[in-house]
């Protein structure tokens, strides 16, 4: 029961804050292009990005607006105004280049959305250029291009992985018709057959599906009809997110009945449910809301205690550093998290001045910058060290975790609960509170 007062007063927080405009949570403040620029220099100066370099280049466009949606997005397919946007995404490559030095080689790159899917051939061409002038991509950088499967061809996903994009990713959100229907959206069992093994063929490295669970409708038995066809697909990676309805900051999510949904308590079920089914059909439990195939990259690196974790998910490449760029991104420095304006006319205009296109960030103090790297630690590794909490700042830390039943504390180790990983991936997950990490911890 404790646990769903957490998670509850968690919902709360998310819809109270949401509804003041300047603000996602009480510790983000307004941040100028100045002082983000300055923490771009200092970074450098420590030799942050030294340690590994991640992007995400974020593409917002979509033909239409699902009703589930939690993203920056923008409703458009007109080339015209996607090449707009790319002249000015290129302006903003060009900042962070200059600022930071040209060349840097990324360990991550993760071109999402919105549907990256809907650029064309030409216009994919050119943003891997751009990417290239400001860049350095090589084979041991991990690439990812998120596809959506009714907007991606043979032909194209034959380009993407020609331009060098070693791994896709679907957010397939669900499979059950019931539960679409109410999303605005509809991928059928043959769809994703047909593009999962088209990608094979291809030659990807990894098929990543995202699978939400407590939409409307849904509920334990829908969810294992769907896990069941999905598992059957045999894709390489699977990750599970709860959806959270947030009407206050997405307008959209109004239409979705409140009493559709399911409650806390059967989310919870379905989890339990999910995770159960999923390591039934020989997928490997990763992190706190990941499985993937015995044998992947990323069950090794956990194996070996050299799994990581950041905005952009699971890796076993190093990346101390993210930037993200375009409409709404976030990047992630080692004392600041912020966030580009979110609204396109106004990111526009920040570039066409020349000045980086922040919005809003949280800086961070020293202690919440090592107890954050705590908490994803325990998220990454599942369990550490009791040394880890020696000081008097991680104790107090440890013993709201051990009360609130996240982890139990023994004399070797400290180690994530079940009811931990639930939680865990309510702070962690972006979609469901982008500084939430920061207020937390």
């Amino acid at each position: 029961m404790k646990q769903t007062e957490d998670i509850d007063r968690d919902e709360s927080v998310l819809a109270s804050t949401a509804r003041n405009p300047g603000a996602l949570y009480p510790r983000e403040q307004p941040l100028a292009s100045s002082e983000f620029a300055g923490a771009l220099d200092a970074s450098v100066m420590r030799g942050d990005m030294d340690a590994g370099l991640a992007l995400q280049v974020y593409l917002p466009f979509c033909t239409s607006r699902c009703v589930s949606c939690d993203r920056v997005a923008e409703v458009a397919s007109d080339l015209a105004v996607i090449d707009h946007y790319l002249d000015a995404l290129s302006m903003e490559m060009d900042l962070l280049g200059a600022r930071i030095g040209r060349g840097r080689t990324l360990s991550q790159l993760h071109i999402g959305g919105g549907t990256p899917s809907l650029l064309s051939g030409t216009q994919l061409a050119r943003l891997t250029q751009m990417l290239d002038r400001n860049f350095s991509v090589d084979a041991s950088t991990e690439t990812v291009f998120e596809i959506n499967p009714d907007r991606t061809s043979l032909t194209q996903m034959e380009l993407i992985r020609g331009l060098g994009y070693k791994n896709i990713r679907i957010e397939l959100r669900e499979m059950d018709p019931q539960s679409q229907q109410g999303l605005g959206r509809s991928y059928s069992p043959e769809l994703i057959a047909d593009v999962m093994s088209n990608a094979r063929n291809i030659g990807f490295d990894a098929v990543t599906l995202d699978l939400l669970y407590g939409l409307p409708g849904q509920s334990v038995a829908t969810l294992r009809d769907s896990l069941r066809l999905i598992t059957e697909l045999s894709p390489s990676r699977i990750f599970l997110r709860w959806f959270t309805r947030n009407e206050q900051r997405h307008e959209h999510q109004r239409v979705i009945d409140p009493d559709s949904l399911p409650t806390v308590a059967e989310k919870m079920a379905m989890f339990v449910a999910a995770t159960d089914q999923m390591e039934a059909s020989g997928y490997e439990w990763v992190g706190i809301n990941g499985f993937v195939k015995p044998g992947d990259p990323l069950a090794v690196a956990q194996s070996e205690g050299r799994l990581l974790r950041n905005r952009l998910g699971y890796t076993d490449r190093a990346a101390s550093t993210l930037l993200g760029v375009g409409l709404g991104a976030f990047s992630e420095l080692t004392n600041l998290q912020s966030r580009n304006h979110q609204q396109l006319d106004q990111w526009h205009e920040s570039l066409q001045d020349g000045r980086h296109p922040v919005m809003a960030g949280v800086a961070l103090t020293q202690r919440e910058v090592s107890q954050q790297r705590l908490l994803h630690k325990l998220s990454q590794c599942l369990e550490v060290a009791p040394e880890e909490f020696q000081d008097e700042q991680h104790q107090e830390m440890l013993e709201r975790l051990v009360k609130d039943g996240l982890v139990t504390a023994g004399s070797t180790s400290v180690t994530l609960t079940p009811a931990g990983r639930v939680k865990f991936m309510k702070l962690l997950d972006p979609a469901s509170g982008d500084f939430k990490v920061a207020n937390q911890a």
